[in-house]
């Protein structure tokens, strides 16, 4: 019975981000609800079953921003997703991302985990400042269970006061899943979804989604993290949003702090990414129709304490390279260039500057 319920808290380690993402894109571009959803669910169960570990499925970001703050049509999300899709099984089945991923050095690595921990920590204080009581209360309940009461799973007692709040915040739900429909994308969408969504998306998703969760994931998890590689972690996104963007759902993809989330708060293996992935396909289906609703009547206060506890936890990953002032140097400028600039791509392209550059230099030097 204790084995599961850690199973169960961490299920939910990354709900601060999926969330709050998912009731965007549906409340402010229109995106099905039931499609979301399930195609997440799906994404989760298939890939807990595969990578046997509990991956994190979050909307790509970057592409979920643009979209919001643009007022994007569904379409061309969906069209996006598709496109994105097909280019990551390009680079899997190719080689091409084995080659790329092998111009990263660690020192670039933990820059982007350093700087996307930043970037989750003040995205938190974001979800926290109007639910500061609520906050405060689940800061508590987590400072408990990490440090004095290590034997309880630190989601469930949040969950259970989350819950108990969101019944009395709630109105009362229209049950049933809404309608879902082919979303065969059409030339023109194809076409912006690719210059305004893929282009600005593509590196912060290799760096990020792809190569930085692949060595988070040996971190975490060490051999049980055996089949994760350059060549599963891209294919498996691609499969995912062509599938998912043909289906009507968000682009999707595994990402590094998610993977930390679920980690810290519970997941050992893949049940929890099952247990995850029955709870969105089961929402999808019966509350498709009030799921902003329902997902909105949640306390973000709760969760904008999980996220800033994921971010924290993050960021510290840089800890293994502070004994090397040169990783180190470049791991900050990476972390707090792409944290300053809201653009991580910013961040590592720099720093893949300077450790090259400095390489270049060492090489000049010994001749």
């Amino acid at each position: 019975m204790k084995k599961i319920l850690w199973d169960i808290s961490g299920a939910f380690g990354d709900i601060g981000v999926l969330f709050p993402l998912a009731v965007a894109l549906i409340a402010k571009n229109g995106m099905n609800p039931t499609a979301l959803f399930l195609m997440a669910g799906l994404f989760y169960a298939a890939s807990a079953l595969y990578f046997r570990i509990t991956m994190p499925v979050q909307p790509l970001k970057a592409m979920s921003a643009i979209a919001i703050a643009s007022g994007l049509t569904f379409s061309v999300i969906n069209a996006a997703g598709v496109v994105m899709g097909a280019i990551l099984i390009f680079i899997a089945v190719t080689g091409l991302s084995n080659r790329l991923g092998d111009l990263f050095p660690v020192s670039v690595i933990r820059g982007i985990q350093l700087g996307l921990g930043a970037m989750l920590v003040k995205t938190s204080v974001g979800l926290m400042r109007p639910d500061m009581a609520v906050a405060g209360v689940a800061a508590i309940f987590l400072i408990l269970t990490i440090t004095l009461l290590r034997n309880i799973p630190p989601l469930i007692p949040l969950l259970a006061f989350g819950a108990f709040l969101s019944f009395q915040r709630a109105a009362p739900a229209i049950i049933g899943p809404v309608a879902m429909l082919p979303a065969v994308p059409s030339w023109d969408n194809l076409r912006l979804g690719f210059t305004v969504l893929v282009l600005p998306q593509i590196a912060l998703t290799f760096g990020n989604a792809v190569v930085a969760t692949n060595e988070t994931g040996r971190l975490l998890y060490g051999e049980r993290a055996r089949l994760l590689n350059l060549k599963s972690i891209p294919l498996s996104m691609g499969i995912a949003n062509i599938v998912s963007g043909l289906a009507g759902g968000a682009p999707l993809c595994h990402g590094c702090g998610g993977l930390t989330a679920h980690n810290k708060f519970g997941a050992t293996s893949g049940k929890s990414g099952l247990i995850i992935g029955g709870v969105l396909i089961a929402f999808g289906l019966l509350f498709g129709h009030s799921a902003v609703a329902v997902v909105s009547a949640f306390p973000p206060g709760i969760l904008g304490a999980l996220l800033c506890y994921v971010g924290v936890q993050h960021a510290l990953f840089i800890r293994d390279v502070l004994g090397d002032k040169t990783a180190t140097f470049i791991a900050v400028t990476v972390g707090l260039l792409g944290f300053a600039l809201g653009n991580l791509t910013i961040g590592f392209l720099v720093g893949l500057t300077i450790h090259y550059g400095l390489s270049g230099v060492k090489k000049i030097a010994r001749t």
